[in-house]
């Protein structure tokens, strides 16, 4: 037995304690059969029917080795191996010398002990047969559905019943040992209220739990005390114990009656005539014809090797219903296992056959039986599948009554279609998979365009074809061929494809309304990169037209502004001695003269730095920062650990140096900071650019996206032109823990 399947969750201590114990109850069975089977081998008997300790034989069966030895109906046994009968204790298999008194003479016979086995064959035989059918049952369902309440209820009462008609089924009661009845009499009687606890639960429970424990508890308690009895009060006792049984039987019965009236769906009625109907056909004589004649005194009641074969149909009345209508989802399990039983078994035969009649006729001729040997294990090999295939449809047959198992059918396939989101995969759940588990000869789907207006015909050889609609419009054919068997297709099976078309419409809408909805993002994404491309270039063409009048200011007013500097100091030279009034003027004009033009390189200096084209990243940084903390009266740290930082790419120098810009222009506007610690690293990821203050710091989005939302328009000039150059960039920030603003480039850029 296996203790978890593929695919199961984990079973918490408690229930894995619980399952190894149901575990080692499911061994007991088989391991008191063998245990019965070798006690009745090793154990003698005399092959006649005794009365009691007197030696009267009442009966001697034509042919047994009692009869070959001349012992005869009506003869009194008076010894055994010189110990009187009464004191006689059947020591070993073997003849043993005996006196018998026959018509008022003494008679010395050779009395035969035969195995208990060979003398109680047929009880032996049935006991053990019965006591693995109980077993099987309640192993099979134990072993795939452990968490079902009814399941456990189950296998307790096919396994203590199991015991007890092992132990009473396989003895006669005159050589049963003690022990064994003890055991067989406290199963039986516990196995009484496990059948109604039983029918209280399945297959559809009665009541709540709580009040099935209030009728439960008392039965269970009641048992335990009549059990008690038994064994207390002699022969009331043993009266009471048959009467209570008896009530509890009878009880279950008009337990499952009762749940086949009330339940009003035909469906289930069907599940429970075939359950009802078992346990009526092994309930009903055993009360009629075992137990009312103990309870009433009678002489007569049937054997219990006549009774095992109707206690039988209890269980395989159970597993045919489980099989039949997948009560506990085992349905595949059995016929799968009954498959490869049949195929063992032919396989069996068709070597053990020939190879008979060739050992027999010719037991020395080694090569020829290698021979055979080879040539059936080639027609094994080659009919293997072929034969398989047949022995499973036959065994179909016998499950469901048709080609296949309905419930499983619709179960794998709309699993399959409720987790289809794309035509292809709907296309080979229709077209393969449905057409392989129904055994059709063929099936197409074909999806139309959305403004296709023609739509394929009946095709004459289709059994059925289905349309299928989304958003009002034909937008898919369903077409399926007839049985592979050549039949037309039953009601059952157009109901079932009529069902899975409906589904598979779902799965179709689906299907499309993800494709739409994929263009859609396409759309989407399309635009957005179009956005950033766009958003690149202008910000590429505005550092171009920055750089373009820094030029066209540094080569034209400024050279102008210069000049013109130049003249009025030579103006203040030359006419400064005639006028003084005319100097002082023209040197207000030169002051501000000098003013416009230290404003008109500050304003192309911030269009393009002339350092950063003349001496490069460091020192165009260096010269902005020295300014800025000049300006702002903020101490501020530049700190570069980078190498060739100046034969960065003029795009990449350039964004770097307005990213510090900003971030300085920010920290100036907002921060409130004290010190700004810039750095500029080189590591394993990349270079790195780092701008920290002290300063108020904020409480920044959960995305960057909206970071314009919240007003930061510079953090989000700084994102698109790291973005520019290809690198990644960030914000941590915390109210009163200052801000620091980050950017990766990686290696290469």
């Amino acid at each position: 037995m296996t203790i978890a399947r593929m695919g199961d969750d984990p079973l918490p201590k408690r229930q894995q304690i619980i399952r190894w114990g149901f575990l080692l109850l499911a061994l007991a069975v088989p391991l008191l059969a063998g245990y019965v089977v070798y006690l009745q081998l090793h154990t003698p008997a005399l092959e006649a029917l005794l009365e009691g300790r007197s030696g009267r034989v009442l009966k001697v069966p034509q042919d047994s080795y009692a009869d070959w030895a001349g012992l005869r109906e009506g003869d009194i046994i008076l010894s055994v191996d010189g110990v009187p009968f009464a004191q006689w204790q059947r020591p070993s298999i073997g003849n043993f010398p005996a006196e018998i008194l026959r018509d008022g003479r003494r008679l010395t016979l050779e009395l035969p002990l035969a195995p208990l086995a060979r003398v109680n064959g047929a009880a032996l035989f049935v006991g053990v047969i019965v006591a693995l059918i109980f077993w099987g049952g309640g192993a099979l369902l134990i072993w795939r559905r452990f968490r079902h309440e009814g399941v456990g209820v189950f296998f307790l009462l096919s396994q203590t019943f199991a015991i007890g008609a092992l132990f009473m089924l396989a003895f006669p009661s005159t050589v049963r040992p003690w022990r064994l009845a003890m055991v067989s009499i406290i199963s039986l009687h516990l196995a009484a209220p496990m059948l109604l606890h039983h029918a209280m639960l399945f297959p559809l429970p009665i009541g709540s739990p709580r009040q099935r424990r209030r009728v439960l508890i008392p039965v269970y308690l009641l048992a335990l005390a009549v059990l008690s009895g038994v064994f207390l009060l002699g022969q009331t006792g043993m009266r009471l114990g048959v009467i209570y049984p008896t009530i509890e039987v009878s009880a279950a019965l008009g337990v499952m009656i009762y749940v086949y009236v009330r339940s009003g769906q035909p469906d289930a009625r069907r599940r429970l005539r075939l359950i009802l109907a078992s346990n009526m056909a092994a309930g009903v004589p055993s009360i009629l014809f075992y137990l009312l004649p103990g309870i009433l005194g009678l002489p007569f009641r049937l054997p219990g090797w006549i009774m095992g074969p109707f206690l039988a149909i209890a269980p395989l009345g159970y597993l045919y219903a489980i099989a039949r209508h997948n009560l506990f989802g085992i349905d595949r399990l059995l016929n799968h296992t009954l498959v490869y039983v049949i195929l063992s078994l032919g396989v069996f035969l068709l070597y053990l056959g020939p190879f008979a009649l060739i050992y027999s006729l010719l037991p020395q001729d080694r090569l020829l039986q290698i021979m055979v040997a080879a040539g059936l294990t080639m027609v094994v090999g080659f009919s293997f599948d072929w034969v398989r295939s047949r022995v499973q449809r036959m065994v179909d047959r016998i499950f469901y009554g048709g080609w296949y198992d309905y419930a499983s059918v619709i179960e794998t396939i709309s699993d399959a279609l409720a987790r289809t989101l794309d035509r292809e995969r709907l296309t080979q759940v229709l077209t393969q998979q449905t057409p392989a588990l129904m055994h059709l000869r063929s099936a197409r789907f074909t999806i139309l365009p959305a403004d296709d207006a023609e739509i394929p015909v009946d095709d004459d050889a289709a059994a059925m074809q289905f349309r299928l609609r989304f958003q009002d419009q034909v937008r898919a054919v369903w077409t399926l061929g007839r049985r592979s068997d050549g039949d037309d297709l039953t009601p059952t099976d157009r109901r079932i494809l009529k069902t899975l078309a409906r589904q598979a419409e779902i799965a179709l809408s689906n299907a499309l309304l993800i494709e739409t909805l994929q263009q859609q993002l396409q759309d989407i994404r399309s635009s957005r990169a179009l956005l950033a491309k766009t958003q690149q270039q202008l910000l590429r063409s505005r550092e171009d037209e920055r750089a373009r009048l820094a030029r066209e200011l540094h080569d034209g007013p400024i050279q102008e502004l210069v000049g013109l500097n130049l003249q009025l100091g030579m103006l203040i030279e030359q006419e400064g001695r005639k006028s003084p009034g005319l100097k002082n003027a023209l040197g207000d004009m030169r002051s501000e003269v000098k003013t416009l033009l230290q404003d008109m390189r500050r304003v192309c200096a911030e269009l393009r730095p002339h350092l950063l084209d003349a001496l490069g990243l460091t020192a165009a940084l260096q010269a902005l920062v020295e300014d800025w903390s000049t300006q702002h009266s903020v101490a501020t740290r530049l700190q570069i650990a980078a190498d060739e930082l100046d034969a960065l790419p003029d795009e990449v120098a350039v964004n770097l140096y307005r990213i510090v810009q900003e971030a300085l222009s920010n920290i100036a506007r907002h921060a409130r900071a004290s010190q700004v610690i810039i750095r500029l690293t080189q590591g394993d990821a990349g270079l790195t650019l780092e701008i920290q203050d002290d300063g108020r710091g904020f409480t920044p989005p959960d995305s960057l996206h909206h970071l314009a939302d919240s007003g930061h328009f510079g953090l989000v000039g700084i994102g698109e032109r790291a973005k520019l150059i290809g690198g990644a960039w960030g914000v941590i920030s915390a109210p009163g823990a200052g801000t620091t603003v980050w950017v990766t480039l990686p290696d290469g850029t």
